[in-house]
């Protein structure tokens, strides 16, 4: 039993990063992000509760505490939150809830703990790579046939098959270079990716490209022009986010850099009023709309601010984002330590290229879930000695006494039902909810207000209400149906709720000016 665990454990780590660019569900509702977001939550899990039952795997050495500092940011982050269901169960198409933001750690420890031969951390890189070259086959295939406004891949959003292919290609083409044997895979694989990239007409996901590709070219380079190379790289950044600053790309998808400067702003804004623990996790769409200081388009809500750091620090605080600062330096210095060392440029270039394309947008489980993966990977690529790691570092290995203790099968236990709490029961209730069943959804998922609101009767809606739902119209309709049973101070409460979380939600301060003083 314990080797066949081991043996699938050590492939976990692969088929996740596999089924995150490819897997979507046409039945739920959602079809294209709350299945890859079970699939984060799930594989976390059950990566962890393996590596409990099956000892002797590799330590997180220096790693350990910045995750635990990060964990702990998180927990303390929910804790304060101003809507602990919403913080919970995350909002609907979203997620980046509590349990996510946990399964983002879990799935780089898991990967470290699982990923004990080199085979296994290829067979990620490669799985990685194949979905991610299926995706955009289908993005190029959509484009060829003019289906979406911007093709996807069956992501669900454009920018989000741009991050995938800024992991993908700094590998394929670390692979390519090397002149093995699946030369020729890799590099149609490259083309492919290429291709896919351009089809989405993403700006943040070519700066990222190009990111990955300079972080690459510095790995590959002597140590003894490793400071140069870093100086050419960032030269050539700079000059790259210059050229999207002054050319006609910068008003490419209606998105003009003028948007992105104002909100950020309005963000920092945000942050200031809870410095220390944020918002909570994904509740920034309840309080984003007090510190909106513009109209930025019509019947359009902001519930994000679109810079992974700014998004972070507004849920979790500088704490949160600190110990997310402190897990990725601890990463990227021992990478960096460890540079002339096989595959460990190709893994940190597709980590920097992202770090690159989420500093424009924000974390999503489908692209950031393939992050924490390959951070993993990569964490268990640098060997030792290390001057980070020393006896404790990366491939240190757990002492085997540890499976002997009788709470480490209780804890897998637990594990395996949070995975069915929060990654098969809420696919189970969209689908539901597809199929015109909200009653059902409702018992099965009980914190996501969307269901509740589907369900539609005052009792239900004020239900969603209290659960923190984002949606400015679901409050408009709340409003309306406390009108109907004549009860015009909760109307009026559901309406200016409304303009809380948008300001300049229209159907709202219509609503609320006929019903006079």
């Amino acid at each position: 039993m314990k080797h066949l665990l081991e043996r699938f454990g050590g492939f976990l780590p692969a088929a996740l990063a596999l089924a995150l660019p490819i897997v979507f569900i046409p039945t739920a509702s959602d079809s294209y992000i709350l299945p890859r977001a079970s699939i984060v939550i799930a594989g976390a899990c059950l990566g962890a509760g393996i590596a409990l039952l099956v000892p002797g795997g590799p330590s997180l050495g220096v790693l350990r505490w910045p995750l635990l500092a990060a964990g702990a940011a998180a927990v303390l982050a929910f804790i304060a939150s101003v809507s602990w269901p919403l913080s919970l169960a995350g909002s609907y198409t979203r997620y980046e809830s509590l349990p996510m933001r946990l399964s983002y750690l879990g799935l780089l420890a898991g990967s470290v703990w699982l990923l004990r031969t080199q085979r296994q951390r290829d067979w990620l890189v490669a799985a990685f790579v194949l979905g991610t070259s299926i995706a955009c086959f289908k993005a190029w295939l959509q484009w060829v046939f003019q289906l979406p406004f911007r093709p996807d891949g069956d992501l669900g959003n454009a920018n989000l098959l741009a991050a995938l292919t800024v992991m993908a290609i700094p590998l394929a083409l670390d692979r390519a270079r090397r002149g093995t044997s699946f030369v020729v895979a890799w590099a149609a694989a490259l083309v492919v990716i290429v291709a896919g990239l351009l089809v989405t007409t993403s700006r943040s996901g070519g700066l990222g490209v190009i990111a990955g590709c300079l972080t690459l070219l510095a790995f590959a380079i002597p140590r003894r022009l490793a400071r140069m190379a870093l100086g050419v790289a960032g030269a050539a950044a700079g000059v790259a986010l210059l050229v999207l600053l002054v050319s006609p790309l910068r008003a490419l998808n209606d998105d003009p850099p003028e948007l992105r400067l104002h909100l950020w702003g309005d963000g920092l804004r945000m942050i200031a009023a809870r410095p220390f623990t944020g918002w909570g996790e994904d509740a920034t769409g309840l309080s984003f709309g007090a510190f909106l200081s513009r109209d930025y388009a019509s019947l359009v809500t902001f519930d994000r601010i679109h810079s992974g750091p700014l998004d972070t620090a507004a849920m979790q605080g500088v704490l949160g984002l600190a110990a997310l600062g402190w897990v990725l330096f601890v990463l990227f210095r021992a990478a960096w330590q460890r540079r002339s060392e096989p595959r460990v440029g190709g893994l940190t270039a597709a980590l920097v290229g992202f770090s690159v394309w989420v500093a424009f947008n924000f974390d999503w489980a489908p692209a950031t879930g393939a992050f924490w993966l390959l951070a993993g990977a990569l964490w268990s690529s640098v060997p030792l000695p290390s001057p980070l790691a020393g006896e404790g570092g990366p491939a240190a290995q757990r002492p085997g006494r540890m499976g002997a203790n009788l709470w480490q099968p209780a804890l897998a236990v637990v594990l395996v039902m949070a995975a069915i709490v929060f990654a098969v029961f809420p696919v189970l209730a969209d689908v539901w909810y597809l199929k015109g069943r909200a009653d059902l959804s409702v018992k099965i998922d009980p914190l996501q207000a969307q269901y509740h609101w589907a369900v539609g009767s005052i009792e239900e809606l004020r239900r969603a209400a209290a659960l923190g739902e984002t949606e400015p119209g679901f409050y408009v309709t709340l409003g309306d149906r406390e009108l109907q049973l004549s009860n015009r101070a909760q109307a009026r409460s559901a309406y200016r709720r409304a303009l809380e979380i948008d300001p300049y939600y229209t159907p709202a301060a219509e609503r609320l000016a006929a019903l006079g003083p």
